[in-house]
């Protein structure tokens, strides 16, 4: 781009604090925020407050019993088959309908899962919304991401999908929608979402193995009906670095650039891929994001970048800070000191910007990705014709 690009920062300390709540993601937004600001980045950016959303802004994709049945549980009342409110002592019903909507084990309620529900919708749509009204070239939205939801049951720490929304917003503007999925897991909602339309195309690179979750993502998921050729799915062996993720990222990519030709762009940035997250899946460091994001935003499309898994908070931070400085054109080497702040004591041992991959083989060959990739470029380029 010629021009310097307008990046809007979604966020405000409601919606940091709502995150903050988030079971699965303790005090992560916090982290994430206050290392940005530690840079000086916050100066370079619109800072975008985001709305909590309205139950009709969240029926744009979910379903209206979801919604209910999610508020009510937060609020600790159960709404019972006759429309009566059930108290906690009520146990049957309590259970058999916290099951039904998927709000049990890793989707347990939580105090404070309204808020968070509202605010990542809310804050992803606002995202959206910069870009369609021409207000930014990029919209950052780190608490959004939550890739797993269906449209009425919560699934994989994911309560809401507010990338579903945040797509469905863009599409008041935009023809065709590009979704990249950088997560180690597959980003079966929003797959599932689209599966059936000629106008979004997903992309999901991603761990695949049996018994990992959510059990999809296959290299033959290629979508439905006017769909089909529009799910694209590249399953990794464990042990995939930075060489192997990007070799399979840019092999695609640039297929997908000539032969779909997106409007806008949606870029999923979970960072449970990377060496030192508790999964221990992916040997990835900050690298393979940095080049992936930088590649994505060097054509010149509308951005919406987006949080998702990932378990080290620092980890976390790291990233999507380093991610916020490709943004707003300021590199920042992962040989960066960390700057003074708050949570500074967190970066320990070496407090710098790094994070190191492992001694961990790599179980993925140059072979077997170039294989794969050569499969989804017949794949799109037959479906062009």
């Amino acid at each position: 781009m010629d021009r310097a690009r307008r990046i809007a920062l979604v966020r405000s300390t409601e919606s940091i604090q709502a995150a903050d709540r988030l079971p699965s993601n303790k005090g992560r937004a916090s982290r994430v925020h206050a290392l940005i600001d530690a840079f000086g980045l916050d100066a370079h950016m619109e800072i975008v407050a985001p709305e909590p959303m309205s139950d009709s802004g969240l029926a744009v994709f979910h379903s209206e019993e979801y919604i209910a049945r999610i508020f009510a549980a937060t609020d600790g009342g159960y709404p019972s088959s006759n429309g009566q409110e059930d108290g906690k002592e009520n146990g049957t019903d309590e259970e058999l309908g916290l099951e039904q909507f998927g709000l049990v084990h890793d989707c347990a309620v939580f105090d404070g899962l309204e808020e968070h529900v509202r605010y990542a919708a809310g804050g992803t749509v606002a995202g959206a919304d910069a870009l369609v009204r021409g207000r930014a070239d990029v919209a950052i939205h780190w608490e959004g991401g939550r890739h797993h939801c269906r449209p009425a049951k919560a699934a994989g720490f994911c309560y809401i999908n507010d990338v579903v929304l945040g797509i469905l917003a863009l599409q008041t503007r935009f023809g065709r929608i590009l979704y990249i999925d950088l997560d180690l897991h597959h980003g079966d909602g929003v797959q599932s979402a689209f599966q059936y339309s000629d106008r979004v195309m997903t992309l999901s690179i991603h761990h695949y193995d049996r018994g990992f979750y959510p059990n999809s993502g296959r290299n033959y998921d290629e979508g439905k009906g006017r769909g089909a050729g529009r799910s694209i799915n590249v399953p990794l062996r464990r042990g995939a670095g930075d060489d192997t993720f990007f070799r399979a990222f840019s092999g695609v990519t640039t297929s997908i650039l000539t032969t779909f030709a997106p409007a806008v762009v949606v870029v999923q940035c979970g960072c449970d891929g990377l060496a030192g997250d508790p999964h221990k899946v992916f040997n990835l460091t900050t690298d393979a994001f940095t080049k992936s994001v930088t590649t994505v935003l060097g054509w010149g499309l509308p951005t919406l970048l987006l949080g998702g898994g990932g378990y080290s908070r620092p980890d976390c931070a790291r990233c999507w800070t380093r991610l916020t400085g490709v943004a707003c054109g300021r590199d920042i080497p992962a040989a960066t000191d960390v700057p003074e702040h708050r949570f500074l004591g967190e970066f320990a041992p070496a407090f710098d910007m790094a994070s190191d991959a492992m001694l961990m083989n790599d179980e993925n060959d140059d072979e077997a990705v170039d294989s794969a990739v050569r499969a989804i470029q017949q794949i799109l380029h037959s479906q062009s014709q």
